[in-house]
């Protein structure tokens, strides 16, 4: 389903970590929530990775068991981290796309640099400092696989290695899922541009963002890419309440539960915001003013409980997509 740039599209990230640190039962009805987010009337369904560091439910099973109960809304992962071996990685995420009708979005990153990401990699048997470029082999081997339709593929990289390799079955989208990169880096905004299929930072500021889309923008077309080949994305943290004070409250209790971090600290790597829905509104709309056309939105809780997060969804639902909308 492909997207026009003058789309604007909003998408609501699923809570992944309260399905590790709660013993209830999410997350068995994950394929309801996922219906009941469609029915408000979001455009897709998001879920995170993290096995180790911040455990979560791994994304590719939670976006299959949202492909199962719903039909319309998109799904993708926000996002992978380069630990499956190439192979693994286009199978999943071919089957995936299988499953939900060609509805996939494939979100990838190479995770913050921190001690516990760099223990992450390290119990998957991955060098930290090889990531970037192992992410880059086995993106070109997905898409090589994806492409042959069953054909034998062979790729010789200076980390993967394959010899007529045949991979079946092929995703529903003719040259599988689209594939979003999180990346600021000056070399993967021009890779980006040049090669993958849109852009989703967690951009601090809207100042920032329009800066990134702009060099993105810049190689895609001396790539002599058109516009639609490349979407603008941006995944944002937003907490909608009466007052900005309660919002800020929310904000604060979330984020120290979830990294174990202080609000400013989180503030420097990630797009975060609470206040009234007119405020969230305001602020969210300077990233669509600087060219992003799909808000994918994590929804703070003040806690890490699931009942907070179905009222926050259907706040958020309510309050703040039609001004959203209003905006397009």
């Amino acid at each position: 389903m492909p997207q026009t740039p003058t789309d604007l599209r909003i998408g609501v990230v699923l809570p992944g970590r309260e399905s590790v640190v709660e013993r209830n039962d999410y997350p068995r009805h994950l394929g309801e929530l996922s219906r009941k987010i469609e029915q408000l009337g979001y455009d897709s369904i998001w879920a995170g990775e993290s096995p180790l560091a911040r455990s979560r439910m791994n994304p590719v099973l939670a976006l299959t068991a949202a492909a199962t109960t719903t039909e319309r809304v998109q799904l993708g992962t926000a996002v992978l981290l380069p630990l499956r071996p190439p192979v693994h990685l286009a199978h999943e995420l071919a089957c995936l796309d299988r499953i939900s009708g060609g509805r996939l979005i494939a979100g990838l990153g190479s995770g913050f640099s921190s001690p516990a990401t760099q223990a992450e990699f390290a119990a998957y048997g991955i060098p930290f400092g090889e990531r970037v470029g192992r992410m880059r082999e086995t993106l070109e081997i997905c898409r090589a696989l994806w492409r042959a339709e069953g054909e034998p593929v062979s790729f010789d990289g200076k980390y993967y290695r394959l010899e007529d390799v045949a991979l079946l079955p092929v995703p529903d989208q003719p040259a599988g899922p689209p594939l979003w990169m999180a990346h600021s880096g000056e070399k993967m905004l021009e890779r980006t541009g040049r090669i993958y299929d849109g852009w989703m930072p967690t951009s601090t500021t809207a100042a920032g963002y329009a800066k990134g889309w702009q060099r993105v923008r810049e190689a895609r077309e001396a790539a002599g890419r058109p516009e639609s080949d490349v979407t603008g994305a941006v995944y944002l943290s937003v907490a909608v309440d009466r007052t900005p004070e309660k919002a800020e409250e929310t904000l604060k209790a979330y984020f120290g539960a979830y990294y174990r971090l202080d609000l400013p600290t989180m503030r420097t790597t990630q797009g975060i915001f609470g206040g009234t829905p007119e405020q969230v509104a305001e602020w969210v709309g300077g990233y669509i003013a600087a060219g992003a056309r799909h808000i994918v939105l994590r929804l703070p809780t003040p806690d890490l409980h699931e009942p907070s997060y179905r009222a926050a969804l259907d706040r958020t639902a309510e309050e703040l997509l039609p001004l959203l909308r209003g905006l397009a």
